[in-house]
């Protein structure tokens, strides 16, 4: 049965990656390149998807066993392989810039004045009921982590959808176009664990917490919470990173390195006590809802 639903998602183009092990190729590619892809050595049955933003185009080459691909926009974007005789998959991803665009050059910001940290930081991170989301402002994709008892969802904002459960090892992909929710293979995913980035950036990034007033520079809003602002110099490396941090579990909601756009904590729910999406919602096998 789950090989049939897998041959319903390739044909359906649904844009999702599986959880099995695939065999990744990274092309750098200016506007108007033209690149040849060819996943596997030997399949007769090729199946390919385009997931995430639309930058690119392809079409199939020789016998059907190799992709021309075409950068259209800048962006990053990949495409999913599948070889239906066996079910092997492979992924391309594709970084397509401007080769016009004069690169800018990011300048370290300077630190501002510190001040006495007075607070008693505590790295206490949620680790259940919680639905967060964060906002990459430079590329804007947008991450989200679900937390409900043993069940886990994440979005990696790009066209990855998932949803298990830590004590059944049930594992579900998401395919709007075809099944939504579709079951996949037990056990094949990886849990969140204590905690995940950026929540835990400033409790592991910065070693030296001895005495905070080093990096402190006062308070700021982020999701109006009243944030501790720190900034902090790693000299050896030759950055700055600045972090805001929540005083009331020590979970950064906002991090910044050097001038580049910040990634921010735009949904921060820590009393999700009601789950309102997932396969338990599924009425039937080709029920698309989320």
């Amino acid at each position: 049965m789950k090989r049939v639903l897998f041959s319903i998602m390739f044909l359906c183009f649904c844009g999702l990656v599986m959880a099995q092990e695939a065999n990744e190729t990274s092309f750098k590619m200016a506007i108007g390149d033209t690149v040849v892809w060819k996943p596997f050595e030997n399949c007769d049955n090729n199946g390919f998807n385009i997931n995430g933003p639309k930058i690119i185009s392809f079409k199939a080459v020789q016998y059907g066993d190799r992709i021309q691909v075409v950068a259209k926009n800048v962006g990053k974007s990949s495409i999913v392989a599948t070889c239906n005789d066996n079910n092997a998959e492979a992924i391309a991803k594709f970084t397509v810039f401007d080769p016009n665009e004069v690169p800018v050059v990011v300048e370290k910001p300077v630190k501002p004045a510190t001040q006495t940290f007075t607070g008693v930081y505590k790295f206490n991170p949620p680790t259940d009921n919680f639905f967060i989301t964060i906002n990459d402002m430079g590329s804007n994709v947008k991450e989200t982590y679900m937390k409900h008892g043993n069940d886990e969802a994440h979005n990696d904002g790009v066209g990855l959808d998932r949803f298990w459960n830590v004590k059944t090892g049930m594992n579900w992909y998401y395919c709007p176009e075809a099944q939504g929710w579709t079951d996949d293979v037990k056990w094949e995913f990886d849990a969140f664990g204590a905690s995940f980035p950026i929540l835990n950036s400033f409790e592991e990034e910065v070693v030296n917490k001895s005495n905070l007033s080093n990096y402190y520079v006062g308070m700021e809003k982020v999701l109006n919470i009243n944030c501790w602002h720190f900034f902090v110099d790693f000299e050896d490396e030759d950055m700055v990173i600045q972090y805001w941090v929540d005083p009331a579990n020590g979970c950064t909601l906002k991090r910044q390195m050097n001038a580049n756009p910040a990634k921010v904590v735009t949904v921060y729910d820590l009393k999700y006590t009601k789950l309102y999406f997932g396969p338990s919602f599924k009425k039937g096998l080709h029920d698309t809802r989320r």
